[in-house]
């Protein structure tokens, strides 16, 4: 009876289920919300909440379920969002590395978003910057969603890291970068990031998305 009076009730208000402080991303809370739960920082979601809405609308807009993908990258894994799009919502088989900074985010991850029920999937703990460099797959699917609260770290909207990232990507693959819209500071970062996928990347598109109060702009790099 407990479980379900928390269970009805979280589609009224958010529950707070356990809060930690992270040196990497600062705050994080688990909430339990419309019956799921979900990973904040402290100004914005990081799994499960509007950045899995920003991700099914871009990924729907692009028919990633009817594209032929074998083998993903999530750069910034968090606790799974996106995976969970891919293999639980479009049941596709794929293999999937995934690449997390913030131990508190993978311990909190396995604690109360099922981690292990991903298949075929190889989780890293390493900075994803180095990672890029020292890796030599190629992949059908980039995800880029990195961010500590709000910011993607400079280093992640460099010209040598786009550049190698798009080497990751297979004959055919596509490529997604997302970035938090929330000053004319990132307007203008976007603005070049653009650019710089474009030329450096694949053919770049821009999407507009806006989910739970924030605005989120998707570039989209093919091959």
């Amino acid at each position: 009876m407990k479980n379900l009076v928390r269970f009805l009730s979280s589609f009224l208000f958010a529950h707070s289920i356990e809060q930690r402080k992270s040196k990497v991303s600062g705050n994080l809370e688990v909430l339990y919300a419309n019956g799921k739960y979900v990973l904040d920082s402290a100004h914005v979601n990081y799994s499960f909440g509007g950045l899995h809405k920003v991700f099914q609308k871009v990924f729907a807009q692009f028919e990633i379920n009817k594209r032929e993908i074998k083998k993903v990258l999530i750069l910034g894994f968090g606790t799974g969002s996106v995976a969970s799009i891919l293999q639980e919502e479009y049941k596709k088989e794929i293999k999937i590395t995934g690449v997390e900074n913030d131990e508190v985010v993978i311990e909190l991850a396995e604690k109360y978003f099922s981690l292990n029920k991903y298949k075929n999937l190889t989780l890293h703990r390493e900075d994803a910057y180095e990672f890029v460099f020292r890796c030599n797959q190629r992949f059908d699917l980039i995800v880029i969603d990195i961010f500590i609260d709000l910011n993607v770290p400079e280093k992640f909207t460099e010209e040598k890291f786009i550049s190698q990232t798009g080497n990751l990507l297979s004959e055919k693959g596509i490529l997604f970068f997302n970035l938090v819209i929330h000053n004319e500071k990132i307007r203008d970062k976007g603005a070049k990031l653009f650019k710089d996928l474009n030329s450096l990347a694949g053919k770049t598109e821009w999407c507009r998305i806006f989910a739970q109060q924030t605005e989120n702009w998707v570039f989209v790099s093919q091959k």
